[in-house]
C-alpha cells in the first residue's frame, strides 16, 4: 500500500521536500502538495516587465551549498545558471551621506573610512576580550558591542542585519543568525583568532585535497559569504521554481485552502477547500511548509503549546521598489553590488541593489535596474503606504547618492507581509522545544525558512535532510 503524504505550502521548501520524497520513494508514495496561491514558489518569483527582469524575492544564492547544486542537476537546469559579475564583489555602506566600500581584507580594513581610527583600535582589542558562556544567548548588537565596540554595531552590523533579515540588530539572536561568530568565540576565545584559524585550516585541507568533494566546478567549500559567488538563472530565480513545479505537475494543487488539520487513528484528516467546495483528504504524513505563524493554526488542536511557540517566530514586513532607468539618467556608474544604510543615517530605505550590475540581462541594453528595500523591523507599517509614496521615498533616498537625471521608465512595487523570519533572542531554545513537540506528533513535520536558515540554500538543504528522514521511516 502506498504511503499518502501531504505537503502544505508550495514555496521552495515545500517543493524541494516533495521533489526529494518523489525521488526517494518513487511509486511507493501518493504525494499531494497544497498551495493557497495560484502559483507555486512563494516569495520566489521573477517577471520580465518592459525588458527588465524583476525579482519578487531573493536575487540569487551563494555557491557554497552542494544540496542546491544536486537539486539543479537533478532538474536538468545546470546550463541555465549565470554567475554574478566580478564587480558585484564590491559592496558599500552609506556613511555620512557618502558611499564607502566594505573592506574584504585586513589591509582594506585598515584603510577604510567606514570606521574611525578609535573604532579600528577597539577592533584590534577583540582578541583580548574574555569569552562569555556558551549557553547564554545575546543579541547581535550586544555581542558585537562587547567584542568590537558600539561603533561597529552602528556602522557595520546594523545595516548588515537590516540587509539580510530586515531585522533589529538589538533583537536578533547571535546564536541563530551569525552563529559562526558565536562558535569562533567559544572555540578560540576570539572571533579574530577564530577567523585566522579557519582560514589556515581551509588552506591546509585544500593543499592535502581534504576539502569537501565538489559536485560541480562552481561549488565553493568556503563558508565565508564575502568570498563566495552569487548565482542565479538566465531568467531569474523563478526558473528553479518552474522546473520543480513542472516535475511535480501531477502532485500540486494550487488555489486551495486548508481549513483544518485533525489527528485520526492512522494519520491525519485535512479539510481542503477549492472552487468546488470543501472535501476531507486523508494522509498518513503531513509536512507543513508555511511560515511558522501560518502553521500555528494547523497544529493548535494537536498541541496548543507548539502552536504558541510557532506564533513567537515573527516575520518582518518589507516593500521592494524596482526602478528602471535609462543608463544616462543615473550619474553613479553603479560599479558594484549596491549599498546598505545604517539606521543612524536617518534614511528610510534599508538598502539599494544595483541589480543590472550583478547579473547580465537584468535590464535592456542602455538601461539600469535598481531594487530598493523599505520596511523591516524598524518600519513595520511601510507596506501600508501606497505605491506612489513608496516610489517617491525610494527615489528621494537614492537620488542624493546616485544622482538621478531623469524619471524612471519602470516602477514596480512588491509588498511582503510575511517577509523574512526574525530569529530573535531565544530562537535556538524555542526551536529545540518546537522540534521536541513536533516529534511527539507521529507523522507531522515542519519545513521552511522560519527554522534553520532563511536563504534558499538553507531551505533546500533542510528539505533534502527532512525528506531523507521521512523516507527512512516509511521504508
Amino acid at each position: 500500500m502506498k504511503t499518502s503524504i501531504a505537503v502544505v505550502g508550495a514555496g521552495v521548501s515545500g517543493l524541494a521536500v516533495a521533489h526529494n520524497l518523489k525521488k526517494l520513494l518513487g511509486a511507493g508514495v501518493d504525494l499531494t502538495v497544497y498551495e493557497k496561491g495560484e502559483r507555486p514558489g512563494g516569495a520566489i518569483y521573477s517577471k520580465r516587465i518592459n525588458g527588465f527582469l524583476v525579482e519578487w524575492g531573493p536575487n540569487g544564492f551563494l555557491n557554497n551549498e552542494p544540496a542546491t547544486f544536486e537539486l539543479i542537476k537533478e532538474l536538468g537546469i545546470r546550463d541555465r545558471l549565470v554567475v554574478s559579475s566580478d564587480t558585484a564583489r564590491k559592496r558599500f555602506l552609506l556613511i555620512g551621506g557618502a558611499l564607502h566600500q566594505i573592506p574584504l581584507s585586513p589591509p582594506g580594513f585598515l584603510a577604510t573610512k567606514v570606521l574611525p581610527l578609535s573604532a579600528k583600535l577597539r577592533f584590534a582589542m577583540e582578541p583580548f576580550i574574555a569569552k562569555r558562556g556558551a549557553d547564554k544567548d545575546e543579541s547581535v548588537a550586544d555581542f558585537v558591542a562587547r567584542r568590537f565596540g558600539r561603533m561597529a554595531v552602528e556602522r557595520m552590523f546594523d545595516p548588515l542585519m537590516s540587509g539580510i533579515y530586515a531585522g533589529d540588530v538589538n533583537a536578533l539572536s547571535i546564536q541563530s543568525t551569525l552563529k559562526v561568530f558565536h562558535e569562533m568565540e567559544q572555540e578560540r576565545g576570539s572571533v579574530v583568532r577564530g577567523m585566522f584559524a579557519r582560514i589556515k585550516q581551509r588552506r591546509a585541507e585544500e593543499r592535502k585535497s581534504g576539502a569537501q568533494a565538489k559536485v560541480d566546478e562552481l561549488v565553493s567549500t568556503s563558508k565565508n559569504p564575502m568570498s563566495n559567488k552569487l548565482l542565479s538563472f538566465a531568467e531569474g530565480m523563478n526558473e528553479l521554481i518552474a522546473a520543480l513545479a513542472e516535475e511535480l505537475r501531477d502532485h500540486v494543487r494550487s488555489g486551495v485552502t486548508i481549513e483544518s488539520l485533525q489527528r485520526v487513528e492512522k494519520g491525519f484528516d485535512l479539510v481542503v477547500r477549492d472552487g468546488s467546495g470543501a472535501q476531507t483528504a486523508h494522509h498518513d504524513i503531513v509536512v507543513i511548509a508555511t511560515p511558522p505563524e501560518q502553521a500555528a493554526p494547523f497544529v493548535a488542536g494537536l498541541d496548543a503549546t507548539l502552536a504558541q511557540r510557532l506564533t513567537e517566530i515573527k516575520s518582518s514586513t518589507i516593500a521592494v521598489i524596482g526602478l528602471g532607468f535609462k543608463g544616462e539618467d543615473i550619474a553613479n556608474p553603479l560599479d558594484g553590488f549596491g549599498y546598505l544604510i545604517p539606521r543612524k543615517e536617518g534614511v528610510r530605505s534599508l538598502g539599494v541593489l544595483w541589480s543590472s550590475s550583478i547579473f547580465p540581462g537584468r535590464a535592456p541594453v542602455g538601461h539600469k535596474l535598481l531594487q530598493i528595500m523599505i520596511g523591516g523591523a524598524h518600519d513595520l507599517r511601510a507596506i501600508e503606504a501606497d505605491d506612489q509614496t513608496l516610489v517617491e521615498t525610494a527615489m528621494r533616498d537614492a537620488d542624493r547618492v546616485l544622482g538621478f537625471r531623469g524619471a524612471p521608465v519602470l516602477q514596480n512595487v512588491i509588498r511582503h507581509k510575511n517577509g523574512i523570519p526574525q530569529y530573535n533572542l531565544g530562537h535556538k531554545a524555542r526551536l529545540r522545544e518546537i522540534q521536541q513537540r513536533t516529534q511527539g506528533i507521529d507523522g507531522l513535520h515542519l519545513a521552511g525558512n522560519g527554522y534553520f536558515g532563511i536563504s534558499a540554500n538553507d531551505c533546500i538543504r533542510h528539505a533534502r535532510e527532512l525528506a531523507g528522514r521521512i523516507a527512512e521511516g516509511v521504508r
